[in-house]
C-alpha cells in the first residue's frame, strides 16, 4: 500500500473541490468562534475544536468516519441506534468497545426524541440532509447542528471522503484527512486506469441485490449506491433501466442474466446456488451457474453503504469484476489499511470474517437506508 505525497497546496485544492466546503476562521478574536459552511452552504457558528466536547451523530456511518480520522470517541454522547447495532455486528465494537455504551434511544429511524437530545446537552449535532426535518428542527431547539448531506448521488466513495473532509474540518484533523483523502483518489485512480480502455463487450455484467426474500427482489438501479460502485469499478449495470432501488420478478432477472451477482441484505449465495428460497430459480442465470455471487463484506461497517472501509470495497469488489486485472492480496490490503488509518492490528481471523462472512454473522443487519 503506498501513500503518495501532494504538496500542501494541491491537496487543498483537492479537497475544495471534492466538498464544496470551506471554512473561515472570523477576525480578529480566533479563539471564540469560527463560521463553518456546511455542504448544503449554510453557515454554522462554531466554538474553537477543543471545545466540542458533547457529539451526536444521528447519521450510521459517522461513526465509523469519525474513527477512522482518529476522533476521540470519549467525546461521543449520542449516536443512532442503528450505528450502535453495527458496532456490534461488526469489528467496530471490538476496536472501540465504548460506542456500545453510548445513548441512542434518543432516536428511532428519522425521528428524534426532542427531550431526551436536549438531555444529552449536545455542542454539536451532525445529521444527514435527507432528514430535512431536523435542520429546522435544530435551529428552533438552539441546538448547533451540521447538514453532512453531499451533492453527489450513488458515489458512496465520493461520499465518504466528503464525510472525512466535514469531520476533520470540523474538528481540525487536517493530516490524518489528507493523507485519507489521498489514498481514496490513489485506489480510485488504479481502477479507472485498468477499466477505462475496456471495450462494452469486455464489460462484465453485474447485478446488485439490495433485498432479496421470498416477497421481493429489490435490484439496484441507476443513481443507487449498488449503481455507483458497479461504474466505478468500469463494469456495466444490467439493471441501469430501472430507477434507484426496484423490485423484479424472475422473468426480469432471466432477462438481465448477470455475469456476477452481489448481494447486500442477509441472503447469502448458497441461496442462490442451491435455490433455497422460495418461488425462484437462480440455476438459469449465469452467475450462478459459473459461481460469482458474492456477499458484500462487512468490515468496520457494512462496505455497501459509505463507510470508512470504501477504498477497501471499491479494490474487493474490481477484483471480483476483473480477477485478470487486479491482483490485489485483500487480505493485505485489509491488514495495512487497518494499522495505517485506524491504527489497529487486525487479527486473520477477523481477516477472514470479513472477507468470508457466515450467515449467522450477517444477520439482522438491517437494510442501511439509514445515513
Amino acid at each position: 500500500m503506498k501513500i503518495l505525497k501532494l504538496s500542501v497546496v494541491l491537496l487543498t485544492a483537492l479537497a475544495m473541490l471534492l466538498t464544496g466546503c470551506t471554512q473561515q476562521v472570523q477576525e480578529p478574536d480566533q479563539d471564540i468562534e469560527r463560521t463553518y459552511v456546511c455542504p448544503s452552504g449554510k453557515e454554522v457558528i462554531l466554538p474553537p475544536a477543543d471545545q466540542l466536547e458533547r457529539v451526536v451523530m444521528t447519521s450510521v456511518p459517522l461513526p465509523s468516519i469519525y474513527k477512522l480520522i482518529g476522533g476521540d470517541l470519549d467525546k461521543l454522547v449520542g449516536i443512532h441506534p442503528g450505528s450502535k447495532v453495527d458496532a456490534e455486528r461488526s469489528i467496530l465494537g471490538k476496536m472501540a468497545p465504548q460506542l456500545l455504551d453510548i445513548e441512542s434511544s434518543f432516536m428511532q429511524g428519522f425521528e428524534v426524541n426532542t427531550e431526551e437530545l436536549l438531555a444529552l446537552k449536545p455542542d454539536v449535532v451532525f445529521f444527514y440532509g435527507a432528514m430535512a426535518q431536523q435542520d429546522q428542527l435544530y435551529d428552533q431547539l438552539g441546538v448547533t447542528s451540521i447538514n453532512t448531506k453531499p451533492d453527489v448521488r450513488g458515489d458512496s466513495l465520493e461520499m465518504m471522503l466528503l464525510w472525512v473532509k466535514v469531520l476533520g474540518d470540523v474538528f481540525e484533523i487536517e493530516t490524518a484527512i489528507d493523507d485519507i483523502i489521498d489514498y481514496g483518489h490513489q485506489v480510485l485512480d488504479d481502477v479507472k486506469e485498468k477499466t477505462v480502455n475496456l471495450e462494452e463487450s469486455e464489460k462484465v455484467k453485474v447485478l446488485t441485490l439490495f433485498r432479496l426474500s421470498e416477497k421481493e427482489i429489490g435490484v439496484s438501479g441507476k443513481g443507487s449506491q449498488g449503481d455507483g460502485w458497479i461504474s466505478l469499478t468500469g463494469a456495466k449495470n444490467v439493471a441501469e433501466d430501472l430507477d434507484g432501488t426496484s423490485n423484479v420478478d424472475m422473468e426480469q432477472i432471466y432477462r438481465m442474466n448477470p455475469d456476477v451477482i452481489y448481494i447486500f441484505n442477509n441472503a447469502m449465495p448458497e441461496d442462490l446456488y442451491n435455490n433455497t428460497i422460495k418461488g425462484q430459480d437462480w440455476s438459469k442465470v449465469k452467475a450462478v451457474q459459473d459461481r460469482r455471487v458474492y456477499k458484500i463484506p462487512t468490515g468496520i461497517a457494512r462496505w455497501f453503504p459509505p463507510s470508512a472501509d470504501a477504498p477497501l470495497m471499491l479494490q474487493w469488489m474490481a477484483q471480483k469484476n476483473y480477477p485478470e486485472l487486479f491482483t490485489y492480496d485483500m487480505k493485505v490490503e485489509i491488514k495495512e489499511y487497518y494499522n495505517t488509518y485506524y491504527k489497529y492490528d487486525i487479527a486473520d481471523e477477523d481477516i477472514d470474517g470479513i472477507l468470508d462472512p457466515v450467515r449467522e454473522e450477517v444477520m439482522n443487519r438491517g437494510s442501511g437506508k439509514n445515513y
